[in-house]
């Protein structure tokens, strides 16, 4: 029993910051997306990663992953598309109890009702930081969006990782985009 519960208090503080990654879309409704044939990325003010290795990453992954459907242009695009990313630091706090104790009675106004027992707490903090990836499809003709993707993890420590944490964002992304296509909505 006290392996078990080892074992669920070390799986438990593992868990705690680690987040799956949640990817969501937006879209217009009205749109024509059957007419997309072609798309053009554009930097704007927003486009923000905290590297220029980030960025070209980044980029370069959405042009791939984009042009598995899409042709890529350098001018008249079907859409306009770029990115930016936000991150914020995290934390949360676990607290482990160990120990026994309850509540007895004894003999004389000292015990009576007292609690009996010994114990410890431990609060642990936990720090990491969330990022998010943002998608932005824009319609040149009226320069309005139409289509918005975003991904949420806990960002990894190596640039390789962080690689293929946006390869799977974009991933799921395109998985979404397919069914916007196949008029399944989200």
């Amino acid at each position: 029993m006290k392996k078990n519960l080892g074992l669920f208090f070390m799986v438990a503080l593992m868990a705690t910051p680690a987040m799956a990654q949640k990817v969501t879309i937006d879209y217009a409704h009205d749109f024509d997306f059957d007419s997309v044939k072609t798309f053009q990325f554009v930097d704007t003010p927003d486009t923000n990663a905290q590297s220029s290795l980030t960025d070209e990453r980044i980029k370069n992954a959405i042009i791939r992953e984009l042009s598995q459907e899409l042709k890529l242009v350098d001018s008249d695009p079907d859409l306009f598309v770029t990115y930016h990313v936000m991150s914020e630091d995290r934390k949360s706090f676990t607290t482990t109890n160990f120990g026994y104790g309850g509540w007895g009675a004894g003999w004389g106004g000292w015990d009576y009702g007292g609690m009996g027992g010994m114990g410890t707490s431990t609060t642990q903090e936990h720090n990491w930081t969330e990022g998010t990836l943002i998608i932005d499809a824009y319609d040149p003709a009226d320069k309005k969006m139409v289509w918005r993707g975003t991904g949420t993890v806990t960002v990894k420590a190596k640039p390789e990782k962080q690689t293929k944490q946006v390869d799977n964002i974009l991933a799921k992304l395109g998985k979404k985009w397919d069914k916007i296509l196949a008029g399944q909505g989200k």
